[in-house]
């Protein structure tokens, strides 16, 4: 398969988004998208010492003049001249080979700091294939961790049964085993991290957004409809109360539309007001 049939076939809000790219710009995010899921892949379905020792091994590839590995190659070639999205995914890999075992968040600066590496790292990446500027990265990194927080909300029972609990400790004092058993009291701990988890990203959404005019357009309109499409998953999480053990939450297809041709529809009409106003002042 090819990397945009691959992300096709796995990226259900990603791939729609990036229908608004330019063949030549849709293809490197395919490729990203599929170096990213590779990645993320080794960690969570081989995992253990053997997804560790990968993980490890490509970390020191990637600074090789000429990488050993498949990945290694496809990573230079990609940020061929792009030291500091070469850095990123250095910073990828490094927080994936920590998330190969049972992983236990203990407080919110450690689970800002893993949201950094493995989803604000994307958003500096997709920065750096895009030549923007610099001073935008870390509004693209917010972007990142906030669709990152909104996955583990919405993932809270299938990483509970892998004995995973990336709700922090300080918020959720309650083991993996009792969330997924249905425990009382570990079940209404989950729904309140999950509140105010969602309420930061809220934030981070809207740090990410304020940054969207230092994108060309087309780019622009795809990270603003992949976000809404992210953002509906929050929304769903809210209308039925949280509740992490009724199954994961979905966006239906309809509704991921609507909700990408609004954010869509809302872009456009921020940048026509731009260009009024610019136009006014020079007149």
């Amino acid at each position: 398969m090819s990397p945009e049939e691959i992300m096709a076939y796995h990226a259900r809000s990603f791939a729609p988004a990036a229908r608004f790219l330019p063949p030549k710009d849709r293809l490197l995010i395919a490729r990203l998208y599929v170096l990213c899921r590779t990645i993320d892949d080794i960690a969570d379905e081989i995992g253990g010492s053997v997804g560790h020792l990968q993980l490890s091994k490509l970390h020191e590839d990637l600074w090789r003049s000429a990488p050993n590995s498949r990945l290694g190659i496809e990573a230079r070639d990609l940020f061929k001249d792009r030291p500091l999205g070469l850095s990123a995914l250095e910073n990828l890999v490094s927080t994936a080979a920590t998330d190969t075992e049972a992983t236990l968040i203990d407080n919110s600066a450690e689970l800002d700091t893993y949201c950094m590496g493995v989803a604000g790292t994307v958003g500096v990446m997709v920065c750096t294939i895009f030549d923007i500027e610099e001073a935008y990265h870390t509004k693209a990194a917010d972007l990142g961790k906030a669709m990152q927080l909104t996955n583990i909300c919405r993932d809270v029972e299938e990483d509970a049964k892998n004995g995973r609990r990336y709700l922090p400790f300080t918020l959720c004092p309650h083991s993996p085993e009792d969330i997924a058993a249905g425990v009382p009291a570990a079940v209404a701990s989950a729904e309140a991290a999950m509140a105010i988890l969602l309420d930061q990203s809220d934030d981070l959404y809207g740090s990410g957004r304020s940054a969207l005019a230092a994108l060309p357009l087309r780019l622009r309109l795809a990270v603003t409809s992949a976000a809404a499409m992210y953002e509906g998953i929050g929304t769903e999480l809210r209308r039925r109360n949280f509740q992490p053990l009724l199954g994961r939450a979905i966006v239906t297809k309809e509704r991921k539309i609507i909700l990408a041709v609004a954010a869509v529809i809302g872009e456009l009409i921020q940048k026509r007001k731009w260009v009024n106003r610019f136009a006014h002042v020079r007149a």
